[in-house]
């Protein structure tokens, strides 16, 4: 459902189209961003803000959470097989070798979507815990709020094998018409990025065994 206000056409001769054309004319000059960032605040005082959107996903894996943990951790080899990850540089990490800091190219090609997004990464495995949050830097952009948490656990402690995986995605849009056409594969994004972790896992115990 979506918590938009309703759309309010512009009107040949009217005041909100007069505004636009005048407040566009101004634009010459501005950089990409600059220009992205006016469209989004005209966008919203039409269409108003949109809604932070919560997903989650769980789903039993038949791997030890160590090695579960080991592919979520690895934030710099997402783009070889996590969907809607295009690059990612991890720019920094604690003691353990754990990443802190990162700055991952996302994106959705069918919708022609794509951002440089800094994150800052919290990884536990004590707690088998690993989150992504967003950092100070993304002022703007498409994303308003774009955050990850992994919660890798085993259904029985007395067991090897078997384990809870959660994954909890909150994510905002700047821009209404970008947050719509989300709409439409959010229930999807979550059970797909679990399924692409759980092949790398998989590819990742082939290898282990051998």
């Amino acid at each position: 459902m979506i918590a938009c206000r309703s759309f309010t056409p512009f009107r040949p001769g009217g005041g909100l189209a007069t505004n636009a054309r005048s407040s566009i004319s101004g634009l010459n000059g501005y950089s990409s961003q600059q220009t992205r960032s006016f469209f989004d605040s005209l966008l919203n005082s039409t269409l108003g803000s949109c809604p932070l959107r919560s997903l989650t996903h769980t789903k039993r894996l038949p791997y030890p959470p160590a090695l579960i943990f080991k592919a979520v951790s690895d934030v710099s080899g997402y783009p070889s097989f996590l969907p809607f990850t295009i690059s990612s540089h991890v720019t920094s990490r604690d003691a353990a070798g754990y990443p802190t800091r990162a700055k991952l190219k996302v994106g959705y090609a069918k919708f022609g979507l794509e951002e440089d997004w800094d994150s800052v990464v919290s990884c536990d495995p004590g707690k088998g815990l690993v989150e992504a949050r967003s950092s100070d830097e993304n002022s703007n952009g498409l994303f308003e709020v774009l955050n990850t948490k992994w919660h890798i656990a085993p259904m029985d402690p007395a067991s090897k094998d078997g384990t809870s995986v959660k994954l909890n995605v909150d994510v905002k849009f700047r821009n209404p018409i970008y947050d719509q056409m989300f709409s439409q594969v959010e229930g999807k994004v979550a059970s797909t990025m679990i399924s692409a972790f759980e092949k790398r896992v998989e590819e990742l115990h082939r290898k282990e065994g051998k």
